[in-house]
């Protein structure tokens, strides 16, 4: 996805958590997140969104936006859509090649900033959906880059545990028509696409949308049934080597 595309993606999905939020009241459980209520999953989102936003304005020369502490009771939803607004208006405002501090080596943009809070928000609107009974799947296109994202990025953001090794995950996306093979290392995860003979060699092929492909490896529900092939204590192995 171009980064005009991805800002509008935190725009809408910013504004649908809000939304949800808003639905209230911000006591309400959130199933998707263990332990977690609304007011919990809010603060975090916001507090998100405000750390990006000041990584952006020091990356740029421009003085801090505010941040303030969140507040509690039904002013949180108001809070969430002042720092998810300031967060889109500075993506905005920010060419994707300016550099700016982010914890990927590979990749200091705006541009890492604009896809990471992307799919960040999209999941926790997903989060914030499930609490309030009325859940929307994520967009075909946003989910296939969450996906590689997942793969070819939040995959570094811990060590391996080594379970699993040598297993191999496929992932078919019913909508979009694209294949992913995940073999689980000793001390990373190694990926490769639109490969169908690797496919018919893994321990487990999951098929469905490419939302529910993305939900499935961050352990949320589905919104549909996907089919799984073969066995499926392999995605246990995946969840155990991957968490975000």
């Amino acid at each position: 996805m171009d980064h005009d595309s991805l800002v509008a993606a935190v725009r809408e999905e910013g504004d649908a958590l809000v939304a949800a939020v808003a639905a209230g009241p911000v006591s309400t459980p959130v199933p998707t997140c263990d332990g977690w209520t609304m007011a919990d999953l809010a603060s975090h989102v916001g507090s998100f969104c405000g750390f990006w936003s000041h990584v952006l304005c020091q990356g740029t020369g421009r003085p801090n936006t505010p941040f303030p502490d969140p507040p509690a009771g039904d002013a949180l939803a108001g809070w969430v859509a002042v720092q998810s607004d300031t967060l889109v208006d500075l993506l905005t405002a920010t060419p994707s090649d300016n550099e700016v501090w982010t914890w990927f080596g590979p990749d200091h943009s705006a541009g890492f900033v604009a896809r990471r809070c992307a799919h960040e928000l999209a999941v926790h609107r997903y989060d914030a959906q499930s609490a309030c009974g009325n859940v929307a799947p994520i967009a075909a296109e946003l989910a296939v880059d969450g996906l590689d994202e997942i793969l070819d990025v939040l995959v570094t953001a811990r060590e391996r545990t080594g379970q699993g090794t040598g297993r191999m995950l496929a992932l078919r996306s019913a909508d979009a028509g694209l294949e992913w093979v995940v073999t689980l290392g000793q001390e990373r995860i190694d990926v490769q696409r639109q490969n169908g003979a690797l496919v018919e060699e893994s321990a487990l092929i999951v098929t469905g949308t490419a939302s529910d492909l993305e939900l499935t490896l961050y352990d949320r529900p589905t919104l549909s049934p996907v089919d799984i092939s073969g066995d499926s204590t392999v995605i246990d192995e995946w969840h155990r080597e991957f968490t975000f």
